[in-house]
């Protein structure tokens, strides 16, 4: 049975006193050193040691029609093959702190919570209504005052073992309410019957950020980490393969291993075998597009795939969701228009008389650099930017040279012509339309 739990908040006046930051530098871009300048301004407090960044402070989730629309299409695709999909959205960070901490650490309510979290249900509301199994997070992160507490590290982005734990025991409920037939034990194990194992360490990214910045003297944080053994051992070997998928980003995949013990706790919670293809920085379909071209998808190889992606990355930006369900739908279609050997040039395309353009294929002279945009224009005059490509964190051996784009749902608007031009070092082989 799914477990709501509420969520209950106190705010506090806008007057309220800033706590010490670690220093003044952080809230300023300039200062901060270019790696980090894109994350500020960087609020944090010393008395209770939270640290946040921007990127964490959008307080708007929930899905447009556009957006809703493909991801309905990418739950369609899964469906086709029958092949459940499950999504994994971690809940937003600044919600789990809590108002108290945010107000501390920003000097006053400058952030809603109470509305990030509003926004954040519509969201899983949204992704759930595409029949995809999406568990809000957020209930169980809210529901216990210790796990709120131990949910998210206070000096890194990233959930810790108790929040991966408590997030696989959700979602293995969730996936038994919607398919009970699937696995024979999932949701019978909840946290509470879980015993700790030991510790793990965090010396946190934005803790980096105030050493680097501020001078500060920052020790590592720990995490306690559980016993996820199941049967006669969780390394023993299953004559079928791994029943699921896991397919996420640095919450799944820190360190490039599985340092929160996600895929862990998912093996415990659906006592099940799973693979971890995850990639760490490889933004929100690193993993996911290249298993799906990868062939896995359409063999079948796992009973669930579970896609995780971090609260940060917008549904609302369509690019990525394009070019998952691009490489869904499009990776047998028939071409319709092609050009080859274009190099760094920029391209135009213009769909056939009579012909509907659903779609476009780019092939990659590198595999390593590939950064692609394309101006989208209609047949009333209008335009739509897509961009094309994957993060460098995307391994070599999990690239394919084909970036695929859906052209579904841009409302009544038919595209007519295409432009793509290449980034930085990125050259095309060919372009074909679908």
């Amino acid at each position: 049975m799914k477990l709501i739990f509420p969520l209950i908040v106190t705010f506090f006046a806008a007057a309220s006193a800033q706590a010490a930051p670690y220093c003044t530098e952080l809230l300023d871009k300039s200062a901060l050193p270019k790696k980090y300048a894109k994350s500020a301004p960087i609020y944090s407090d010393t008395a209770s040691g939270w640290m946040f960044t921007q990127d964490q402070l959008k307080d708007r989730y929930d899905m447009k029609t556009t957006s809703r629309q493909l991801v309905q299409a990418i739950v369609d695709e899964f469906a086709k093959r029958n092949v459940p999909l499950a999504i994994v959205v971690p809940p937003p960070r600044p919600v789990v702190a809590g108002q108290t901490k945010l107000d501390a650490a920003m000097g006053g309510t400058h952030y809603d919570v109470a509305a990030a979290q509003n926004s954040f249900d519509l969201l899983i509301q949204g992704l759930s209504a595409t029949g995809a199994t999406v568990p809000n997070l957020s209930d169980v992160a809210l529901s216990d005052p210790d796990i709120q507490k131990n949910f998210y590290f206070q000096r890194d982005t990233h959930w810790t073992t108790t929040g991966s734990a408590v997030s696989a025991m959700m979602l293995a409920r969730a996936v038994n309410e919607n398919s009970p037939d699937l696995f024979s034990k999932d949701g019978e194990i909840g946290f509470q019957d879980l015993r700790t194992s030991g510790t793990i360490k965090e010396k946190g990214s934005l803790a980096e950020v105030a050493r680097k910045t501020c001078g500060a003297s920052l020790t590592p944080e720990t995490a306690e980490s559980y016993d996820l053994s199941r049967g006669v051992g969780l390394l023993e070997t299953s004559t079928e393969g791994a029943s699921i998928a896991l397919l996420g980003s640095s919450f799944s995949n820190r360190y490039k291993r599985d340092h929160y013990r996600f895929a862990d706790a998912l093996a415990r919670a659906f006592d099940a075998d799973v693979e971890n293809f995850s990639v760490s920085g490889g933004g929100p379909i690193g993993a996911i597009e290249a298993y799906v071209l990868s062939g896995a998808l359409d063999r079948r190889e796992h009973a669930l795939v579970v896609w995780e992606l971090p609260y940060t990355e917008s549904f609302n930006s369509h690019s990525f969701l394009r070019q998952l369900l691009g490489a869904l739908q499009l990776g047998n279609a028939s071409r319709k228009s092609v050009q080859e050997n274009q190099g760094e040039a920029a391209i135009t395309l213009k769909a056939e008389s009579g012909i509907t353009m659903s779609g476009i294929e780019i092939v990659s002279a590198d595999n390593t650099k590939q950064s692609f945009k394309v101006e989208v224009r209609f047949d009333n005059g209008s335009t739509s930017k897509v961009f094309i490509g994957r993060r460098n964190a995307v391994p070599a051996d999990m690239r394919s040279s084909r970036l695929l784009s859906s052209f579904s749902h841009f409302g009544n608007r038919t595209p007519t012509e295409v432009v793509v031009s290449s980034g930085k070092g990125a050259r095309i082989v060919h372009v074909a339309l679908f």
